[in-house]
């Protein structure tokens, strides 16, 4: 499970790398709307930025940067949010297509979470190290996720999870899970709803992470 990451990243350079990857950003003009302050450290139930396609049935028209909260609450819920006890912050890659949360979604609503680096705990509870995982190299990435659009008493609220995956070698000395992570080329194929993305949902091989102490 993952339960923290960072983004460290300006929207200036969550621009830049998308345009490059062929994903246009709407609002790019506006000089970095929304506003995102640099995140050491993100926790369930923020408000984050998550990146969605404008139409989904044509990503490559470009993207939208939006907040959303960590944590997906899924439209079918009735009452209100403190009555959803489910956390939502993971969706495990082997049933996003059955899990009765996220299903809908997979079919309709995928979406891109950029990240620098996530973090895992391990040894006993009050003395756990506290692990950062990040990707030699590379600046800025993607978690795969899914997004959906609850309608509350408040009015409405949209939220997300992460996909996890069993994890590679780099991360399996730390955890039984770890998230995904896309490489620009597999971000506009997450968003593409005609194409099947399971091949995507993989961890790296040896060496794409590096785990410190943090």
């Amino acid at each position: 499970m993952c339960n923290a990451y960072r983004l460290m990243a300006s929207p200036h350079e969550i621009y830049e790398r998308f345009a490059a990857a062929g994903l246009p950003l709407a609002g790019a003009e506006a000089s970095g709307r929304p506003n995102l302050e640099p995140m050491s450290m993100t926790r369930p139930t923020q408000t984050l930025p998550i990146l969605r396609p404008l139409n989904p049935e044509t990503p490559g028209e470009g993207v939208e940067l939006v907040k959303a909260r960590w944590g997906l609450v899924p439209w079918f819920h009735k009452g209100a949010l403190k009555d959803w006890k489910f956390l939502g912050t993971n969706a495990r890659a082997e049933t996003l297509s059955t899990a009765r949360p996220f299903r809908d979604a997979y079919r309709r609503r995928r979406c891109l979470i950029p990240a620098d680096g996530f973090y895992e705990w391990t040894g006993e509870r009050g003395s756990k190290t506290r692990w950062l995982f990040t990707r030699p190299g590379v600046a800025l990435w993607c978690f795969p996720g899914l997004w959906d659009r609850w309608v509350g008493p408040d009015g409405p609220l949209d939220s997300f999870t992460l996909v996890t995956t069993a994890p590679g070698p780099d991360a399996a000395p730390y955890h039984d899970r770890q998230p995904v992570i896309l490489t620009p080329e597999g971000w506009r194929a997450w968003l593409n709803l005609a194409a099947d993305p399971s091949p995507l949902l993989r961890a790296g091989p040896a060496g794409e992470l590096d785990a410190c102490r943090s």
